[in-house]
């Protein structure tokens, strides 16, 4: 378990095994020991900020999102503010999601953004 555990760490994570070491380092990880879909929120995250992201460049910027740099730029702030968080708990997170963006939460932006980059 330990060698697949280094060997999806180097892959994904880009970290190098240490040299010599045999341990269960897996286990220290707390979301894999305690609280597993811990990962799953986290690649939920990832989704919903790519479709945020390309929503965000493409209509509210009309922009590439490849090569769109949101910071400092005032209509961005106004599409958070106005548009994403002031609904509040109105709609379930789902249906958040396609009222913000316009479509429901897809990976396509993901894949578009960190696996064909």
């Amino acid at each position: 378990l330990n060698k697949l555990w280094w060997d999806i760490v180097e892959k994904y994570q880009l970290v190098r095994r240490p040299e010599g070491r045999n341990e269960p380092d897996w286990a220290a990880k707390i979301h894999i020991v305690t609280s597993p879909v811990y990962y799953h929120n986290y690649m939920l995250g990832e989704m919903i900020a790519s479709q945020l992201h390309h929503y965000i460049a493409t209509v509210v910027l009309e922009q590439d999102p490849g090569s769109t740099d949101i910071y400092g730029r005032r209509e961005v702030g106004d599409y958070l503010k106005n548009v994403v968080y002031k609904p509040g708990a109105l709609y379930r997170w789902d249906r958040h999601i396609e009222v913000v963006t316009g479509e429901p939460l897809t990976p396509r932006y993901f894949v578009e953004q960190f696996v064909n980059a």
